[in-house]
């Protein structure tokens, strides 16, 4: 599920990190995958619900210059997430429609200067042409694509607008590429690593 194209990267201290996040150790696998991210540049990562998948891009995106985009489905999601990484000190924000016009535009300002560590995006935003000329002034070390099963026509949560983020992906370039789902069929694993254009297992 990875692609080693940068074997001799120095890795960033992942356990000062992770302090910094508010968490004491890594859970199982935890620190494998953060630290394959960051050396291969791919993964695709099946975990449970529940499992810390959140932290396999939080953790790469505190530390990373730049600011890191996490594509997820569920507003609710992003919501909790943004506000649980205020409260670490770590400035992030999401963007969705159900924010005022004037409020979104204020985000995305700040977001052009470069004040988050994270910005959280529904699939619906990658369409809209302003959002995607903010993406080209971004410093984006990692795209994060959360639910990544949504991308597959195969799968029972299939999202058209998902559709989308492997052309997004093709005008970052040389951005870390992380997939994240808690359920994939053989065959919905596979047409996720096709339209991500992420390496078939190694």
């Amino acid at each position: 599920m990875t692609e080693a194209t940068n074997p001799t990267v120095a890795l960033p201290d992942l356990d000062e990190g992770l302090r910094r996040l508010g968490f004491a150790a890594f859970r199982p696998g935890q620190r494998e995958s953060v630290e394959v991210l960051l050396e291969q540049r791919r993964l695709l990562l099946v975990a449970p619900t529940g499992g810390g998948k959140s932290l396999a891009y939080q953790l790469p995106g505190t530390l990373l210059p730049g600011t890191t985009l996490v594509v997820s489905p569920l507003i609710s999601l992003m919501h909790d997430q943004v506000a649980a990484l205020g409260e670490r000190g770590v400035k992030a924000t999401y963007l969705a429609a159900t924010l005022e016009e004037e409020e979104l535009r204020r985000r995305m300002a700040a977001a052009a200067r470069g004040e988050y560590k994270l910005i959280y995006v529904a699939p619906e935003r990658l369409a809209h042409e302003g959002f995607r000329g903010l993406l080209q002034r971004l410093q984006c070390p990692l795209v994060a694509v959360d639910e990544a099963h949504c991308i597959s026509e195969w799968g029972h949560d299939f999202r058209p607008e998902y559709m989308q983020i492997g052309e997004v992906l093709a005008a970052l370039d040389g951005v870390r590429v992380l997939a994240c789902t808690a359920t994939a069929t053989p065959v919905v694993r596979d047409e996720i690593l096709e339209r991500l254009n992420l390496p078939p297992d190694t």
